[in-house]
């Protein structure tokens, strides 16, 4: 993947968490163009999950308080909240496949 690849999955991965965040009741979107980055709906759900372990996993302080960690979590939680729903409700699954974490 290059780099000009990669700077568009994160676009669009930013884009849809935007969205999300909006629009609590929206669906996850599809346009042709994100075949190419993702594959297909279930790549682009993998990826979302991705992100959002990836920005937990950096935002969490692993030496902070046990009241400052449950902060952090309660922030990333509210942040992220619709999106990771979205996803475990079905949005982003195929039809058999389990909840998939990248």
């Amino acid at each position: 993947m290059t780099w000009s690849e990669t700077k568009r999955r994160w676009r669009v991965m930013r884009e849809i968490e935007d969205l999300f965040l909006a629009d609590p009741a929206a669906t996850l979107p599809w346009r042709e163009e994100y075949a190419e980055l993702f594959g297909d709906r279930a790549g682009l759900a993998t990826a979302l999950r991705y992100r959002w372990q990836l920005a937990r996993d950096a935002q969490l302080d692993t030496h902070a308080s046990e009241a400052a960690w449950d902060e952090q979590l309660h922030r990333l939680d509210l942040r992220t909240r619709m999106l990771i729903r979205r996803l475990d409700d079905g949005a982003g699954r195929e039809q058999g496949r389990d909840r998939v974490v990248a």
